[in-house]
């Protein structure tokens, strides 16, 4: 198969599999944000459901660069993209899942706290949206995808200040609530995490438009 072609139904699919994540991210702020209107098992549910189908595209598009000639210069990148996504996906799952024991064992997540993972969450999702963005200015060679790839950069900086202060407020709580604290502190490390990802995609597609200047 022709490389440029090989290379545009990579840059596709991994469009459509970053769209998927994204979708995974916002309905877990969605479910924060108002928990309300969703009960604790159909949040976990939807989450788990869509990261099953963001690991199965992952697989399938893995097995797709296997295939192709080991001379395309940007596979490697592409594979460490897949599984950058993939790990983010298994982070909002996880995180989903804390919050899914927090809230079905009655406990509450104290107000401040709160605001900080909201705000994390709404971070990672303007992240998102830029690795969505950079992709497909890699295939439109408009030049802009460094750009949206430096705003991931200053995301994931933003991230880290927030995690500070959400981590040090929970272990100011002391032992208040042990389970809780733990839960906590297991979930919002979840998101870092992800954060971190998402720069390592924005470096990954950084090499990659570089190689076309």
């Amino acid at each position: 198969m022709d490389a440029s072609i090989a290379t545009l139904n990579i840059e596709e699919y991994l469009q459509k599999i970053q769209d998927m994540l994204l979708d995974e991210i916002r309905f877990y702020y969605t479910a924060l944000v108002d928990g309300a209107s969703i009960t604790p098992e159909i949040m976990y549910s939807k989450i788990n459901s869509l990261k099953d189908q963001i690991e199965e595209e992952k697989y399938k598009l893995s097995e797709y660069i296997a295939k192709l000639n080991p001379a395309l210069v940007e596979k490697d990148f592409y594979i460490s993209i897949l599984s950058s996504m993939e790990k983010i996906a298994q982070n909002i799952d996880s995180a989903a899942y804390r919050m899914y024991t927090i809230l079905s064992k009655g406990l509450k997540i104290d107000n401040v706290s709160f605001n900080l993972t909201e705000k994390i969450l709404e971070r990672l999702i303007a992240g998102a949206n830029d690795i969505a963005q950079a992709l497909r200015s890699l295939s439109l060679t408009n030049g802009k995808a460094g750009e949206y790839c430096r705003a991931v950069i200053k995301v994931e900086e933003e991230i880290d200040e927030l995690y500070r202060k959400l981590e040090l407020i929970l272990f100011e709580k002391g032992e208040d609530n042990i389970v809780y604290l733990m839960l906590m502190k297991e979930l919002v490390d979840r998101l870092e995490d992800s954060a971190d990802l998402e720069k390592e995609i924005a470096d990954n597609i950084t090499y990659i438009s570089l190689q076309r200047v």
